[in-house]
């Protein structure tokens, strides 16, 4: 059984039935026009997120594994049901909420030693007191992913409605307040084997500009960390390890870096998504979801990285509201090798409502370069060119979120 559908999970059912040419794949996803469909054997249109619902699926289907890969919320269900079922899995249910919960987790950093900014914690019915705290301050949901409901503000003028936003994000009722960190945001995959902190892959996300929201529009590769900050961060891997006990893990952590200062956002035990799985290969060789399995079924992960010295970004399509029915020029962009690889992430008739989240994305594309200066000419020619067009045969690209 997969969690989930989008165009990651289809890569961890290739890598299944690699393994397994026999097995039949199950997807469980509530949206029954998501990609991975027409690559399951069977599909059920229930939530990822509905435990009950899922675990009599489960049953019912006499499952022998179920898998997720690149979400947070997904983890947490597939924690659940593995534990219900005495099925693999890398993770205990318990451990999945520590990774998954951001108040619980950023109690257990503080707690452990872990460096992060100063935060409170509150319910949506709890009076918010945020003394001690200093501005700009981030408003995050404690239960949710893709960016959803995380808004910064830099007064109290702006503090109340950007609550009323958060709330409307938020599973558990928790919400959490956080002060915001200056400094270059590093998206780091890494493994924990046997204690050992292995970084595969580094990349900066790159966020649109004069919002306050965090949506990521870009995603640098790093390359070669310098000696000092991979030593800094393979600590913190080693140490989320002990504090959260957890090995034989992969890993994703986001954290500033500003100078010597490093802190962590967030982090979870599972594989990065937006398409990080494609760059990782692209840029490094490590098959991530190789690895995923290997450490489900208790194998050795084959985790040696051969870093690239090109130039390369991920760079993430928005559009304004309409239908997504076509992309323009993308096939003659990609005959010119201005664009190395491109993600689909909605189907063609899909209505795209805002620009916000990573959910909202229609599609992504991989551009490399030998080196910055060829990097970004192709950003800007592939930018000029290409068209997202909607039911009308207009371009609702936001085209200027690249320039």
């Amino acid at each position: 059984m997969v969690l989930a559908g989008g165009n990651d999970q289809i890569e961890l059912i290739k890598g299944i039935r690699n393994r397994f040419p026999e097995a039949e794949v199950i997807l469980i996803d509530m949206n029954p026009n998501v990609r991975a469909r027409e690559y399951a054997d069977k599909m059920l249109v229930i939530s990822t997120m509905d435990f009950d619902k899922v675990l009599e699926a489960a049953k019912e289907e006499k499952i022998d594994l179920i898998l997720s890969a690149c979400g947070d919320q997904p983890m947490r269900t597939m924690a659940f049901v593995s534990e219900q079922l005495h099925l693999p899995c890398y993770i205990t249910y318990r451990q999945s909420l520590n990774l998954t919960n951001k108040v619980l987790m950023k109690k257990l950093m503080v707690e452990g030693g872990i460096s992060t900014s100063k935060f409170r914690r509150f319910d949506i019915n709890s009076e918010i007191n945020i003394d001690g705290l200093d501005f700009p301050l981030v408003i995050k949901p404690a239960d949710n992913n893709g960016s959803k409901g995380i808004i910064k503000v830099y007064s109290k003028d702006e503090f109340d409605k950007a609550i009323a936003e958060a709330k409307r994000y938020t599973l558990s009722g928790d919400l959490l307040v956080e002060e915001f960190k200056t400094g270059e945001e590093y998206s780091i995959e890494a493994f924990i084997k046997d204690g050992v902190p292995h970084i595969v892959f580094a990349s900066k996300n790159i966020k649109i500009k004069n919002r306050n929201t965090f949506t990521i529009c870009r995603n640098e590769y790093v390359g070669q960390l310098q000696a000092g900050l991979e030593k800094r961060i393979k600590e913190i891997v080693a140490r989320i390890g002990e504090v959260f006990q957890i090995d034989n893990v992969p890993l994703l952590i986001q954290m500033i870096v500003n100078g010597d200062d490093v802190n962590v956002i967030e982090f979870s035990a599972r594989t990065g998504g937006g398409s990080k799985l494609f760059f990782i290969r692209q840029m490094v060789g490590v098959d991530i979801i190789d690895n995923l399995l290997d450490i489900t079924f208790g194998y050795e992960p084959d985790i040696h990285p051969d870093p690239s010295t090109d130039k390369a970004a991920i760079l993430y399509v928005y559009a304004k509201p309409g239908q997504f029915t076509s992309i323009e020029n993308l096939d003659t962009l990609m005959s010119e090798g201005l664009i190395t690889e491109y993600y689909q992430y909605k189907s063609f008739g899909t209505p795209i409502l805002s620009s916000n989240y990573s959910s909202d994305r229609p599609l992504g594309f991989l551009i490399r370069g030998k080196d910055e200066s060829e990097l970004t000419d192709k950003i800007s020619r592939v930018n000029d060119s290409i068209r997202v067009l909607n039911e009308n045969g207009e371009d609702i690209m936001c085209h200027e979120i690249f320039r």
